[in-house]
């Protein structure tokens, strides 16, 4: 797998932002103009569309009481496929893309209700465009924002004992979502694998800050080293990734790489090292 040009870092939106028309989205960021799963080629994002409009062609995606956002996968006429943009988005963490969720609104616009994570997902028999029943993928994505302080918060286990083989192989293997299998585990299940791979890249740092390489400035009450995780290809932090993706930083290069004056080398020189680190 490649990895993505440090230079081309996930854009941010705001959320409830509208753009008039998608060219507005995919003339700076890419993608295609008409699928509702639209990956871009120039920056580690996925466009998913999703409206009204989409009821004709058995698609009913809407937003869940818990936050989470129940979305309907591409494929109008008989049964879907795990391929094309719904294996974009089983595997968006791996291949280090965000979710980035739009409402089609009137004439074309879009409202920007904001980027997720993949939680799960459902095959559910419903009609196909022409009414026919069919066997459709129904995603359940997690909103980042759950994530993005809980893996501060969060202690690591101090019951068991990993060696940094076997949690880097148990990271990696969070990180590989089984297509295969139905799922509505939801946030939990993302919460799991989100401190799968914290774990891993905090005992990898070994206490030093994978940027300044110094050691970590205190302990945490556990007595463990605290360094924080960041996600290199996203503007935000949070949600699973890949070990690949991810640096242990003390507080001070963790805010320097995200509102310093010199940021994108920081975090650019980031990419390079953790291309070594894991190859």
């Amino acid at each position: 797998m490649s990895v993505p040009d440090p230079s081309h870092v996930s854009p941010s939106f705001v959320i409830g932002e509208i753009y008039d028309r998608r060219s507005e989205l995919h003339k700076p960021y890419g993608g295609g103009w008409q699928s509702g799963i639209s990956s871009s080629s120039l920056y580690p994002l996925i466009f998913l569309f999703a409206g009204h409009s989409g009821t004709r062609h058995g698609y009913a995606d809407r937003p869940e009481d818990d936050g989470t956002f129940l979305y309907t996968g591409e494929g109008q006429r008989g049964d879907m496929k795990m391929t094309r943009g719904n294996l974009a988005i089983l595997h968006h963490s791996m291949n280090a893309k965000a979710l980035h969720l739009f409402r089609t609104l009137k004439k074309g616009a879009q409202r920007y209700v904001g980027e997720f994570v993949y939680g799960g997902h459902e095959w559910i028999v419903k009609p196909d465009t022409d009414g026919l029943d069919r066997n459709a993928i129904v995603f359940r994505l997690v909103p980042i924002g759950h994530l993005e302080h809980r893996e501060l918060q969060d202690e690591m286990d101090a019951s068991e004992d990993v060696s940094l083989e076997e949690a880097r192989r148990r990271a990696i293997a969070a990180a590989k979502v089984d297509g295969s299998a139905n799922s509505k585990s939801g946030s939990r299940a993302v919460y799991e694998r989100s401190r799968t791979v914290r774990d891993y890249v905090l005992l990898r740092a070994a206490g030093r800050c994978e940027l300044c390489e110094q050691p970590a400035p205190f302990k945490r009450k556990s007595g463990d080293h605290y360094l924080e995780p960041h996600h290199t290809t996203r503007v935000s932090d949070g949600g699973p990734d890949h070990p690949r993706f991810v640096a242990a930083l003390c507080p001070t290069c963790h805010r320097e790489v995200h509102y310093g004056e010199h940021a994108k080398l920081k975090n650019d020189g980031l990419v390079e090292k953790l291309r070594t680190i894991e190859p």
